[in-house]
């Protein structure tokens, strides 16, 4: 008969091999500049067997995208650290966009973004790749919204949503710009450039679409 223990550390060893194949990924990632290793490569860095790989991953492509969504909601962390928290004082969207600007300026997104660069278009730019590092970015925009909708306790859960969706979505068109201007270096001047990039979009996003006043 099974029990509770015995199930609690089976849920821990499963959860351990999925960390280690997450980690050896980037590993390898970071060692070689690219996403250019094989399965076998990546079950022996993680001392795990090519099955227990394919017990918790699809595929290659599906682990290599997991490590940078997890690399990627490291920010949300960052994110956390720098804004403190409550978020917001009074819950308007002027203060919540303020504060979320504020926080996502002070990140290091290009580190990140250069990394993606590394991963997704080491072999140039296509609509594959485009997509795909869409798909990562998704997937971070849920987390960043259960992060400032539980921090901004004010402010309506739709509107943070919707605000965190826009933004997070407009992060990622000016990482794929930012990555085809300076293919993903990174230096004072590609720094510089993420900045006003990160100012254009916050400035849309605040001025909005409608016809001037």
């Amino acid at each position: 008969m099974t029990n509770s223990s015995t199930i609690d550390r089976r849920a821990a060893l499963k959860a351990r091999h999925r960390q280690a194949i997450l980690d050896a990924a980037d590993e390898l990632i970071r060692e070689r500049g690219n996403p250019r290793f094989s399965v076998d490569e990546l079950a022996e860095r993680a001392d795990v067997s090519r099955r227990t790989v394919f017990n918790h991953f699809a595929s290659l492509d599906d682990i290599v995208v997991t490590a940078c969504t997890q690399l990627l909601t490291g920010t949300v962390e960052e994110f956390r650290a720098v804004t403190g928290s409550p978020l917001v004082s009074d819950g308007s969207r002027e203060a919540l966009l303020d504060e979320f600007a504020a926080g996502m300026s002070r990140i290091d997104l290009p580190s990140v973004i250069s990394y993606l660069a590394g991963v997704f278009f080491d072999e140039g730019a296509d609509s594959r790749s485009h997509s795909v590092m869409h798909d990562v970015f998704t997937r971070t925009t849920e987390q960043m919204s259960r992060e400032v909708a539980a921090r901004s306790v004010e402010a309506d859960e739709l509107e943070v949503e919707v605000l965190v969706g826009s933004l997070m979505n407009g992060v990622a068109v000016i990482a794929r710009r930012w990555i085809e201007l300076t293919g993903g270096t990174l230096d004072a001047q590609s720094r510089e450039l993420w900045r006003e990039l990160l100012d254009r979009l916050i400035s849309t996003v605040r001025a909005g679409y409608g016809p001037p006043r």
